[in-house]
């Protein structure tokens, strides 16, 4: 056995395989450049202005998480739209120099682009997720299945920045107790996120779940009004300007208090 294989549950069908490297989202949808990879411990430590350094994987964002034939099913059959859909926003967002008010599709593939961003949240999670999830695995490997559960919710952004996020399932809780449970990827031009049994932790992402109800293989005419969202750390869900950012830590500060001795 070469030492090069990497021998492990597939993150979509669960059966122990020899895993294939998986491009997060597409190498055609413009993962195709050198990216820095940092662990948790290590991002959460930067700010939105510090320098990155960290390990370069020249293969693009990804991972070896598919099997050969789930990462053939997924490109083959979902691939190619969802590449599409991205092309087609990016020149948007040229043509609106990086401020549009919606996007016009007139031939999008809703199903084929929601079952592939389905796929990359499975990525990006370990194999537990899905084997907690069996109703996202079953999406996914049949092409024709439409629907999902309602806890299952899913959004958009455009991201235009220069640094990309990905968070396997977390859950963020406010001061009022309030908790989501979010699964995101952020990437360029679009970063998505995934809600279990939750709202949205940001009300201006932009709901796609209902590209779930289209048929497989039908192209639409769609209008959908992303917002373009800043993304400056590495927290999922957290979509604050540069100076929310230094105005919330200044007011945090000063909520420290000194024990006098």
């Amino acid at each position: 056995m070469s030492k090069n294989k990497i021998i492990d549950y597939c993150h979509i069908c669960l059966r122990l395989r020899e895993l294939t490297f998986e491009h997060i989202p597409p190498r055609a949808a413009f993962n195709d450049r050198r990216v820095i990879t940092l662990n948790f411990d290590s991002a959460i430590k930067l700010g939105p202005d510090e320098f990155v350094k960290g390990p370069i994987n020249q293969r693009g964002s990804g991972g070896h998480t598919l099997c050969a034939q789930c990462n053939s099913y997924t490109g083959r059959f979902y691939g190619t739209r969802f590449v599409n859909w991205c092309y087609e926003a990016f020149y948007i967002l040229i043509k609106s120099e990086g401020k549009p008010r919606g996007i016009y599709l007139r031939r999008a593939y809703p199903l084929e682009i929601l079952k592939q961003i389905v796929s990359m949240f499975l990525s990006i999670n370990p194999p537990e997720f899905a084997r907690a999830n069996p109703e996202l695995v079953r999406f996914v490997l049949n092409k024709r299945l439409k629907f999902l559960p309602t806890k299952y919710r899913f959004f958009t952004y455009y991201n235009l920045g220069n640094k990309f996020r990905f968070s396997g399932i977390a859950a963020r809780c406010d001061l009022k107790g309030d908790m989501v449970v979010l699964s995101e990827i952020g990437y360029t031009p679009f970063g998505y996120v995934l809600t279990l049994n939750s709202s949205p932790p940001d009300d201006r992402l932009f709901e796609i779940t209902d590209f779930s109800r289209f048929d497989y293989d039908q192209p639409r005419e769609l209008t959908i009004y992303p917002q373009v969202l800043p993304v400056h750390l590495l927290f999922p869900g957290d979509y604050r300007s540069r100076k929310q950012i230094q105005e919330d830590y200044i007011r945090n500060s000063k909520k420290i208090i000194t024990p006098s001795h």
